[in-house]
């Protein structure tokens, strides 16, 4: 049997145009796969290929289906899933928008069925990283006086912290950069926050920290190893509370 392998790219509103052709193809549900057009992989013999193009029309009338026919909570489980850096997770999404049509909002409790598992594996991954950065991330004052902090995560997660990081600094103009995505939230005082993309941003024109901040960087450093108690030192328990991949952007841990 042939297989319909519909490539889309890797964006929320790109896996929902992918789901509303498949859907519309009547190729059958076994028939079809969903894969990213960016995705490293080995091309298979018997196999269509159907590039996806984004439409945003279609993604929103997936959008209303899923939450009309499973749940509001179904959509927002897998708005968190496609945040994943998972490679398998537009196929998982499309498996799991099946199911929940089939048997509605019970799906979400179905753990017992591998795609859900999936669905639920990437939720966690997501909602562990942003649990991590909500403690780890560090800001350093610019001479602008703005607020400046870089991120590298796994997975896409900038707009799950912008939430947080708002509500506790709503009087401070703060950017919070995710360097491997090329994205960034900007938070102005009373203007609220928004994603822009930085992929053609210099951000060594925002200009060096001023010289309270070094200060204060120099005194967090010497509080940090102050309290330190050699004599019980543990870096295996270290790595499991603060993973390696965190520190290269905190200021504990730079030189």
């Amino acid at each position: 049997m042939e297989q319909y392998i519909f490539q889309c790219e890797d964006s929320l509103d790109g896996i929902f145009t992918a789901i509303y052709n498949a859907w519309d193809s009547g190729y059958g549900h076994k028939n079809i796969q969903i894969q990213f057009i960016d995705q490293m992989m080995n091309y298979q013999l018997f196999s269509k290929y159907i590039p996806v193009v984004t439409d945003y029309e279609k993604s929103e009338k997936v959008v209303r289906t899923i939450k009309k026919k499973i749940s509001v909570e179904a959509y927002e489980t897998i708005c968190r899933a496609a945040m994943t850096d998972r490679q398998d997770k537009a196929d998982a999404i499309y498996r799991f928008v099946i199911l929940g049509i089939h048997y509605g909002s019970s799906i979400i409790t179905n753990y017992s069925n591998p795609f859900v598992q999936s669905i639920f594996e990437m939720n966690r991954a997501v909602g562990n990283e942003v649990h991590h950065y909500t403690g780890f991330l560090r800001f350093s004052e610019l001479k602008n006086h703005v607020l400046y902090g870089k991120i590298n995560p796994k997975n896409n997660v900038i707009t799950l912290l912008a939430p947080h990081f708002a509500d506790r600094l709503p009087v401070e103009n703060w950017i919070i950069h995710d360097e491997v995505r090329q994205l960034a939230i900007v938070h102005q005082i009373g203007e609220g926050w928004v994603q822009v993309d930085t992929s053609e941003v210099d951000f060594s024109e925002l200009g060096k920290i001023n010289n309270e901040e070094e200060s204060l960087e120099q005194l967090w450093k010497s509080f940090v190893e102050s309290i330190a108690i050699l004599e019980r030192t543990n870096y295996k328990l270290q790595r499991q509370n603060l993973p390696i991949r965190f520190r290269r952007n905190m200021t504990e841990f730079t030189n």
